[in-house]
């Protein structure tokens, strides 16, 4: 396992453990997590919200400075691609956030349906 700066995992060495020990239910929430943010992308960029000013205020996009070559994200929320095509790669700069949201939420939904579990096995033997 690989470890950062500060001796803790990586985010990628977390992702995996997760997925190791959580099995479907990491999977499960990673895709609801996920298509919960495409869904968010593709509405702000169908209501023509200013989704490129939104992702430089967060740090997520840089504005190219003077006589400088604006990256490929930049250029694609600038310009004239699909509305599913911009959510797309609106929701593939939210990686950073979306991927804590799955780290945090995933435990907290495996309980939930572990106490579930329990209490259906627990009514049907009456």
């Amino acid at each position: 396992m690989s470890a950062g700066a500060s001796g803790s995992p990586s985010i990628g060495a977390r992702v995996t453990q997760l997925f190791k020990k959580y099995g479907k239910v990491a999977l499960g929430v990673h895709i609801g997590v996920y298509s919960s943010f495409l869904a968010g992308c593709y509405i702000a960029v169908d209501q023509k919200v200013d989704v490129k000013g939104m992702l430089e205020n967060i740090g997520l996009v840089q504005s190219p400075e003077e006589g400088e070559e604006p990256g490929w994200l930049s250029k694609s929320l600038a310009g004239g691609g699909s509305t599913i095509a911009m959510a797309v790669l609106l929701n593939k700069a939210m990686f950073p956030i979306r991927t804590p949201i799955t780290l945090g939420l995933t435990p907290y939904v495996a309980r939930v349906l572990r106490r579930r579990a329990a209490g259906r096995s627990g009514r049907s033997g009456r």
